[in-house]
């Protein structure tokens, strides 16, 4: 009996203890937390391009990220791609933007990319204006698109283009101008308030933008970071140039298998360059990490910290003063005490203001005003720094501090530039309105002069101060054959006020296309000021009455006895050629009141038509000739939508000549964009010939007799003759006036003037 106690005590003690272990088991058991949308949503990085394949400019570094730095990436882009060519295939149009989707989302993926979005915009056409684009996608819905994903995603770093003028395609110009302002907007309670409010979503301000510079920095000044593509991912054994060859080999649409090989070689071996546009947080003196200041602290600032200089103009007159704001606001994960707040400036500068010791915990903010004063003999030539700093300790008596640097500009009482062209004006006005002229690098002015024709050089002269200055301006060209009147004169330009002196120049009627210096010298009291640009010679033509309304049949007879104006096989904008049997062509032209008449000749020993009759689009897609008119006059249009332009397929799989419209306002085939226009064709031993009578009608324009109007032939040229039906096989493009995209670019087509 007592046996049979002692063993029932033992089990209810063994049960105690059993179930007091239990418990204390399920006391340590973690807590499953809340899931939130950040968990899933939440980016690093953020690329913002156009179109499919535009993140080629910055994917070796993505990968370096993504893959090995534990960094999780995004990529926005706003079309599909469906206005371009396909290597593969014969999808255009939407069916072509689903393929060219599904290649992005192949090539990212391989990268460990899974967020990416589309602002479903039209890929409408090449040009070269962010303008243009602006026009067919407008600015309030894409740009408030683009601050919802920000919000969404909330990256800390942001990849965008290059905004500025000059830079290529007008679609990578006006996307980066967009998430430029979303950068600066998505933080914005005020913008765009209905996100806020009816869709819940919370503003975020990215710490830092960059614009890549895989297609060249024109148009900015600032510090270029640049990241490494040679070196070896340690989780992949490969090069990122490697994973980044490999990666985009997948946009074989696009024809990039057969560019990006592995291993690569050459110039895909070089780092990716990007140039800091905008930060909230410290910046180092120089830069090699995009995600420095948040993964880790700039100097001996903690991680996630911001500090703001904003100077109160970025302009400043020689004498001049100005106010410094310094913001400090403490997003890191440590309190910190007795923050000051300071602001150095170029020597000789005084700075008034001092910042008392503070103590700043987290999610706390810290601010200073400063007072700056510029010398009467500031430099006016190179851009000057102002350098905000913030000095601090932690709990545990570290020192932390950070610089945070502020470019400006000093001006002298009268500035001198050569009137930049339109589209870079419309740049500079932008980099105003978002508070970013220290970006502002603007490429020499270019200013396009017909052959045989009297141009002006404008000369623009600033005043900023307070009393009128006379001002000596000279005038050179690097080019003894050209006339210039008045080149050397005194003028007075009143306080306050800018003013335009033009300087006519005369070009002979026998100079070929060429450009060639410009600079402009202004001296008043002890200075003396510079600005240099290039005179652009474009080639020009007279176009005669017709004396009988040609037939166009393919025979071009009845022009015979007209000037007759070569396109050599030299005259390349893109592409390569073998010699005058490649690609030759020459024209002549005539016009009435109905019509103007163009007959081409082209010399080209591989005649392709492999154009489907139902794809008569993307003429440069294979042998084709292109012809534009301008009616607004020369240079007038500063993108193609006011301009005519139609590109002609000499002959199609069914051997019929065929035509379109292209990249102006009113695109498609032309029985149905310009139904009275006339086109036809005929093959020759060595090439082919057209004949084309476009009608005024469906010019956008009054053309009248004696008026001047943009005129140009463009060849393009595919030598493949077993090319696939719609395949994209161009490989040399030509033209009358042949300058780098001039299909996009008004400026500087022919001039040709219409006899009285």
């Amino acid at each position: 009996m007592l046996f049979r106690l002692i063993r029932a005590l033992i089990v209810v003690a063994l049960l105690f203890l059993l179930s007091g272990i239990a418990m204390a088991q399920d006391a340590d058991q973690p807590t499953p937390l809340t899931a939130t949308s950040a968990d899933l949503m939440k980016v690093n990085l953020l690329f913002v391009g156009a179109h499919p394949d535009d993140d080629s400019t910055a994917t070796a570094t993505l990968a370096r990220y993504t893959l090995d730095r534990g960094a999780t990436a995004g990529v926005i882009t706003a079309t599909r791609g469906e206005g371009g060519g396909n290597a593969i295939g014969r999808e255009l149009g939407p069916s072509l933007g689903i393929l060219r989707e599904a290649e992005e989302r192949m090539a990212l993926g391989a990268l460990g990319i899974k967020h990416v979005y589309y602002l479903n915009e039209l890929d409408w056409a090449f040009t070269t204006s962010a303008s243009a684009t602006e026009q067919f996608w407008g600015y309030e819905e894409p740009l408030g698109n683009l601050v919802r994903l920000f919000r969404i995603l909330r990256p800390d770093v942001v990849i965008t283009m290059n905004p500025s003028a000059g830079s290529g395609h007008g679609h990578h110009q006006y996307v980066a101008k967009l998430a430029t302002e979303a950068f600066f907007l998505a933080g914005d309670p005020n913008a765009f308030p209905e996100q806020i409010e009816e869709e819940f979503i919370e503003p975020w301000q990215p710490k830092k933008l960059y614009y890549a510079l895989a297609y060249g920095g024109a148009g900015l000044e600032s510090a270029v970071v640049e990241i490494p593509t040679n070196e070896y991912s340690p989780s992949r054994y490969m090069t990122y140039a490697d994973l980044e060859a490999s990666a985009l080999r997948l946009y074989r649409s696009q024809g990039f298998d057969a560019s990006y090989t592995v291993p690569p070689s050459g110039r895909r071996l070089q780092p990716e360059t990007f140039t800091l546009a905008a930060s909230v947080l410290p910046t180092a003196e120089q830069e090699t990490d995009l995600l420095a200041g948040i993964t880790s602290g700039i100097d001996q600032a903690p991680a996630g910290v911001e500090l703001l200089v904003r100077p109160s103009m970025f302009y400043v007159s020689q004498g001049g003063e100005l106010t410094v704001e310094v913001t400090f606001r403490n997003n890191s994960d440590i309190d910190l005490a007795d923050l000051t707040l300071g602001l150095e400036a170029p020597e000789g500068w005084t700075v008034e203001g001092e910042s008392q010791a503070v103590d700043v915990p987290v999610g706390e903010t810290a601010q200073a005003l400063f007072t700056v004063t510029v010398p009467d003999d500031a430099d006016v030539e190179n851009m000057q720094i102002l350098v905000g700093r913030f000095e601090a300790t932690d709990a545990n008596g570290v020192s932390r501090s950070a610089d945070k640097r502020a470019p400006l500009r000093v001006t002298p009482p009268v500035s001198v530039e050569l009137q930049p062209i339109q589209s870079v004006q419309i740049y500079r006005e932008w980099t105003q309105r978002v508070g970013l002229q220290q970006l502002l690098q603007l490429a020499p002015t270019q200013i396009a002069i017909g052959a045989g024709e009297t141009g002006v050089l404008p000369v623009i002269l600033t005043n900023r101060s307070d009393e009128d200055v006379d001002v000596e301006i000279n005038v050179s060209v690097d080019n003894p054959d050209v006339t210039l009147e008045e080149a050397q004169r005194q003028v007075t330009v009143p306080a306050g006020e800018s003013i335009t002196v033009n300087v006519p120049a005369s070009i002979p009627a026998d100079m070929e296309q060429s450009e060639f210096p410009v600079t402009v010298t202004a001296s008043y009291g002890d200075y003396e000021l510079s600005d240099a640009g290039t005179i652009q010679v474009v080639p020009t033509l007279s176009v005669p009455r017709a004396t009988a309304t040609p037939q166009i049949d393919g025979d071009l007879s009845e022009y015979e006895g007209q000037t007759s104006y070569d396109i050599p096989f030299d005259n390349l904008w893109e592409g390569t050629t073998t010699g005058p049997e490649d690609l030759t062509g020459s024209f002549r032209v005539a016009y009435d009141d109905q019509f103007l008449y163009v007959a081409v000749e082209v010399i080209d020993d591989t005649v392709v038509s492999n154009i489907a009759p139902n794809d008569i689009k993307g003429h440069w897609r294979s042998d084709s000739v292109e012809i534009t008119i301008d009616p607004q006059g020369p240079g007038a249009s500063e993108h193609t939508l006011t301009t005519f332009k139609t590109g002609i397929f000499p002959f199609d799989t069914e051997g019929n000549v065929q035509a379109e419209r292209d990249a102006d306002a009113n695109q498609g085939v032309i029985s149905l964009t310009a139904p009275d226009m006339q086109v036809a064709s005929a093959r020759t031993d060595s090439g082919y010939r057209l004949e084309v009578a476009i009608p005024w009608n469906a010019v956008p324009g009054d053309v009248q007799p004696g008026d001047t109007i943009g005129f140009n032939v463009l060849l393009y040229d595919c030598d493949k003759a077993d090319a696939a039906v719609g395949e994209n096989c161009n490989e040399a493009r030509t033209a009358w006036s042949a300058w780098p995209q001039i299909q996009g670019n008004p400026r500087v087509w022919g001039h040709a003037t219409l006899e009285q």
